[in-house]
């Protein structure tokens, strides 16, 4: 764990007195009392628990540093180089493909054009008696 039991008392200590502070004007004393005492335990416990995580990733942190310092031949396959190769090459090829006149040409074919949809088609003149009709089909189902 990082630091003291020092640490949980005061965050504790601090979050009691604030607890007491902002209800004593809204309850009766033993209940703010009591919600005070209450908020100190609480804090107190998630206090450890955070410094045993903070701790425990301290310890992972040293124990990767002294697995890179120790390693050998030995211990070949054990890590996994995750460093993303160099690809300046490939990329100053593609920077000067772009800058190709014959490029612009096939770039300029291939210009955004908008989805021109189908227009929606009504039907001005219908039968008063088809859609009385329809309407009383429907009404009925």
């Amino acid at each position: 764990m990082i630091g003291t039991i020092r640490i949980n008392v005061i965050v504790a200590a601090l979050a009691g007195i604030f607890t007491f502070a902002l209800s004593i004007g809204n309850n009766v004393f033993l209940t703010t009392c009591l919600r005070s005492f209450y908020s100190f335990l609480i804090l107190f416990v998630l206090t450890f628990g955070f410094r045993w995580v903070l701790g425990f990733m301290m310890g992972l942190e040293h124990a990767n540093g002294n697995l890179l310092e120790d390693s050998t031949n030995n211990a070949v396959g054990q890590n996994l180089d995750v460093i993303t190769p160099d690809e300046d090459a490939a990329t100053h090829e593609m920077l000067k493909a772009n800058m190709n006149p014959h490029h612009a040409d096939i770039a300029k074919e291939s210009e955004f054009s908008p989805l021109n949809p189908p227009k929606l088609v009504t039907k001005n003149n219908l039968d008063p008696e088809q859609l009385a009709g329809a309407l009383r089909r429907m009404s009925e189902d």
